[in-house]
């Protein structure tokens, strides 16, 4: 009992859940029932991967803004492509530009040494300049069938894309638990100058993670295109990226980095999943929402700062 109780006064996340989840669960008795969680669950499952990539951002202490316009640019490309190049073609460009996102961003404030809100929100400006250029301000509708297919497709209870995250989740836990990158995103993160006299190349691994989250904001996009079937300029703006931050938050991870797992994030996407299921129930507009993310969010720095000074004064690691 001890270390349940342990465990849950470090992670602040999980009695939140489960709060609201009782909170729901009196609105709407049914908010309980298998098909409505799977439903919560596949509803969120791209923001999580994108919230993946995230995480190993704000591992480091950085956060990418550009994610909400990547978002919408890449969404773009993987469905008004698909005339001339195909399915594969479209998906395979989307996910470059993903990449070259990411890999500008990572050379910029790893390498360069530019502050990563400045590089990044330039960036955000950029995709969304030709989020709206590339399709001349239209919709672009997917005209593949399997696409499409594939975006609303369901094995057993949850959809493709739900199981490509749970696939995500599991590989970025191997590689933060596992592998030298893990550990060095962890050190970096935590104190760069102490990792630098470690012998970890800081910048490196700055730059891969910058890398792993334009590329999988790349495949956000894509698969929001897969289960809309079309994408518009708009798609992700104005808010995707600080939702996907605030989930990786509330899941945990601190802003400051060097603490938080990808199950933190995990847990903070689903308390968005949630309290949008609980909007949902109730009718209220979908400002409440957005207020309501707030407030929590607000609440869990709060616990968490409480918190982490008392283990601070008992001399507890966090």
């Amino acid at each position: 009992m001890k270390k349940v109780t342990k465990f849950l006064s470090v992670n602040t996340s999980i009695p939140i859940l489960i709060g609201i989840m009782i909170i729901a669960t009196i609105l709407d008795v049914s908010f309980l029932a298998p098909g409505n969680l799977f439903n919560v669950f596949n509803q969120n499952a791209i923001k999580g991967i994108m919230a993946i990539g995230m995480s190993f951002v704000i591992l480091n202490g950085f956060f990418d803004m550009s994610l909400c316009t990547l978002l919408s640019l890449t969404a773009a490309l993987a469905c008004g492509l698909q005339p001339k190049i195909g399915v594969a073609g479209a998906v395979l460009v989307a996910l470059l530009v993903g990449l070259l996102v990411g890999i500008i961003n990572g050379l910029l404030v790893a390498y360069v040494g530019i502050n990563a809100f400045v590089v990044t929100l330039a960036l955000m400006l950029g995709c969304r300049g030709f989020a709206y250029i590339y399709p001349d301000e239209q919709s672009i509708s997917a005209t593949s069938d399997a696409f499409r297919a594939f975006g609303t497709g369901k094995l057993g209870p949850l959809t493709y894309i739900s199981w490509l995250y749970i696939i995500g989740l599991l590989i970025a836990h191997y590689v933060l638990r596992y592998t030298s990158h893990g550990r060095n995103t962890y050190a970096a993160g935590g104190n760069a100058s102490a990792a630098e006299n470690a012998g970890i190349n800081v910048r490196k691994t700055i730059f891969i993670n910058f890398v792993i989250c334009g590329v999988l904001s790349g495949l956000g996009g894509v698969l929001y295109a897969a289960q809309n079937g079309a994408s518009t300029p708009a798609l992700g703006w104005p808010d995707m990226h600080m939702l996907v931050i605030a989930g990786v938050v509330l899941g945990g991870t601190k802003l400051s980095g060097g603490y938080g797992n990808i199950w933190y994030s995990l847990i903070g996407v689903m308390i968005l999943g949630v309290v949008n299921n609980i909007m949902s129930i109730t009718n209220a507009q979908p400002w409440v929402s957005t207020f309501c993310t707030g407030a929590i969010m607000i609440a869990v720095l709060i616990a968490d700062k409480f918190l982490s000074d008392a283990r601070a004064r008992a001399g507890l690691k966090n």
